[in-house]
């Protein structure tokens, strides 16, 4: 089991293939294995490398430290370990927000950034009785999120899905409640992170994906990131909400190879 260690935290990665460098960054509560359907696909092709955030799944769980530049720099260690310089980065939701503190902190590591589903400042329009819900019944408000973050269609066809995310944040040996709390009351943690007026730093080629039915990080939410973020381009995607990669992931994996040739052009042309 590879790990590397960040300031003696441990963080687990897997790593396959060679080729081009694509990371594939988990959203919050979950662990690597959400992107099961790109890891294998992609790395007939590419260099695949799959992390588990610090305080998810195989990585170790420290009581605080949850900071989006702290997961920032855990995903700088696992590049360093493994010699790698640059990469396209895909990041879901809260591996999305890392994908971009990571494009602040070290721009010259980036090939290109795919966000699927996620936003910044997302803790600023929410009522202080959400607090309070997760506080009294953690599964059942977690729970009512992730209702929210599946679309009517996956529910319908693919029922396992909305299923497999509610076991995710279940299981306390994959993600304990002290993280969520730890979480949620860090000023820059996955609420409270807030670089609205840095997004026009960003300078990599970056595609925002959003969830037509996603009432997590919403329309809206990505819509920001896109017109801020220079030269990039949001699709918004019907019958979908927080998960693209797995409530349709043949259609979302022709759209990332897509992505990984137009940015590895365009990084081509500038270097």
């Amino acid at each position: 089991m590879p790990h590397v260690e960040n300031d003696g935290v441990k963080i687990y990665y897997d790593s396959y293939g060679e080729g081009v460098p694509i990371v594939f960054l988990h959203p919050f509560s979950t662990n690597g294995g959400i992107w099961y359907f790109q890891t294998f696909p992609f790395a007939q092709t590419n260099h695949v490398i799959v992390i588990d955030h610090r305080g998810h799944g195989r990585s170790d769980k420290p009581a605080t430290g949850y900071s989006i530049m702290e997961h920032a720099d855990d995903v700088v260690a696992v590049l360093d370990a493994l010699k790698v310089d640059r990469a396209v980065f895909v990041g879901n939701s809260i591996g999305g927000m890392i994908a971009m503190q990571l494009n602040l902190d070290h721009p010259q590591r980036v090939i290109g950034n795919l966000i699927l589903s996620s936003g910044t400042g997302l803790g600023e329009g929410m009522p202080p009785e959400a607090g309070a819900a997760f506080q009294n019944d953690y599964i059942g408000a977690f729970g009512g999120l992730l209702e929210g973050a599946v679309s009517a269609r996956s529910k319908r066809e693919r029922p396992e899905i909305l299923a497999v995310m509610k076991a995710h944040f279940s299981v306390p040996s994959n993600f304990p409640k002290h993280v969520f709390d730890a979480a949620t009351a860090d000023p820059n943690g996955v609420f409270a992170w807030n670089i609205k007026d840095r997004l026009s730093s960003i300078q990599a080629p970056t595609l925002v994906v959003a969830g037509e039915e996603d009432l997590v990080t919403t329309v809206a939410n990505n819509q920001l990131l896109a017109d801020n973020i220079p030269g990039a381009e949001l699709r918004v995607i019907n019958d979908v909400g927080h998960f693209y990669q797995l409530e349709r992931p043949s259609e979302f994996n022709e759209l990332l190879r897509g992505f990984v040739a137009a940015a590895l052009e365009h990084h081509h042309h500038h270097h």
